[in-house]
């Protein structure tokens, strides 16, 4: 029997409030899960300063977990995608897709680490859910043009028009020394002609300037005031825009902080978000909430609800490893529209990893489950 994510999703609900996410669009949510397989990241995305208690969902595919295999396709997988995706002509792009960047000696495989679909979930999602996609980066990539070119060719089906290339690449040149191009995003369930570019390595001071060279159409002094309020809360900034023959006015501002994934930096997170509810971009019962997601979840705190693809691997690990789910918090995002309000969105996150003890080292190791089990095997 092939275990899909609504395992690992039950596991996060006794964590999730009512009001940041609704037992109704949870529903909802599960339904898309059930399609998908059991991937080591997932998450949810909500509005911050809305009292409707809707979210997004995201997963996370990845090389170690197994879902690239998924994805591409590949024959001995554990988990196949339902019938009504493999039939349908965008999943068949994103099994294309998968598949070039699942061989090995492929540019796709040499730059791209994991991809992230993300589905809007407004009410019952249709029957094969359509997903908006984002490649992102290994750190050591070239992050040349050419992959992310062959990625949305494969993905749209046909290549970058002109002129949405010339400005990619305008907007890839104008880059101060220091930031790069992190994410690229093909909004299918939203789909406008061009793509969505995040960037690393811009901060507070530079952002700006940097929109500017690249004939951002905003208002400079509006979203540098958005900014100042949080700037010195926040570890890193990742800078969102949508890029097509011009670049579009609305942008979004990524909110990270440097944690260890072993225990969630709550502290700094509460700072932030108690910094967006004086300036009214959080509700306060959303702010609580989320922190109040934050934590961990083992096998031996709640033995019968250990989802049956984990039991196996269990068996294989012995009683010298454990796996664990931890509740984080990715990051905060701002979100600039002319003449509007700023709105601030929270993207948190259920992690799935393996906790070992090495008895003949005497260390604990942490890790997914290839890197703890060779661990433990030495």
């Amino acid at each position: 029997m092939a275990h899909a994510l609504d395992e690992y999703l039950k596991l996060a609900e006794p964590h999730l409030a009512p009001h940041l996410v609704s037992p109704e669009a949870l529903a909802h949510i599960g339904r898309i899960a059930r399609m998908l397989p059991p991937v080591s990241a997932s998450g949810f995305e909500c509005r911050l300063g809305q009292p409707e208690a809707l979210a997004d969902f995201g997963v996370r595919l990845i090389a170690t977990d197994g879902s690239r295999a998924v994805l591409a396709g590949r024959e001995g997988a554990d988990f196949t995608l339902p019938s009504s995706l493999r039939a349908d002509p965008l999943w068949e792009r994103l099994r294309r897709f998968g598949a070039r960047w699942d061989e090995p000696g492929t540019l796709l495989r040499e730059e791209i680490r994991d991809v992230f679909l993300e589905f809007d979930v407004v009410d019952a999602p249709p029957p094969v859910p359509i997903p908006s996609f984002f490649i992102e980066y290994v750190d050591a990539a070239h992050r040349r043009l050419e992959a992310m070119e062959e990625s949305l060719a494969l993905l749209w089906g046909e290549p970058l028009a002109p002129a949405v290339r010339e400005r990619v690449v305008a907007c890839l040149e104008a880059l101060p020394p220091g930031a790069r191009v992190s994410a690229v995003g093909a909004m299918f369930s939203r789909r406008f002609d061009g793509v969505r570019l995040c960037f690393h390595g811009l901060s507070a001071d530079t952002l700006p300037d940097y929109l500017g060279r690249i004939g951002w159409p905003g208002d400079r002094a509006e979203l540098e005031a958005m900014l100042a309020g949080v700037a010195d809360k926040v570890e890193r900034l990742v800078l969102c825009l949508d890029v097509g023959a011009t670049v579009l006015p609305k942008v979004g501002v990524e909110c990270h902080q440097a944690e260890s994934l072993q225990e969630p930096d709550a502290a700094r997170w509460s700072r932030l978000l108690e910094q967006l509810v004086t300036q009214g971009l959080c509700l306060p019962a959303k702010r609580e909430a989320l922190l109040g997601w934050l934590g961990n979840t083992h096998a031996r705190s709640h033995p019968e609800s250990l989802p049956g693809n984990l039991r196996a691997r269990c068996e294989v690990m012995g009683p010298q490893a454990l796996p664990v789910f931890m509740r984080r918090i990715n990051h905060l995002k701002l979100v600039h529209s002319p003449g509007q309000r700023p709105e601030a969105k929270a993207y948190f996150v259920l992690l799935q990893r393996w906790l070992g003890y090495d008895g003949r080292h005497k260390r604990y190791v942490f890790g997914d489950f290839d890197e703890v089990r060779d661990a433990l095997r030495g």
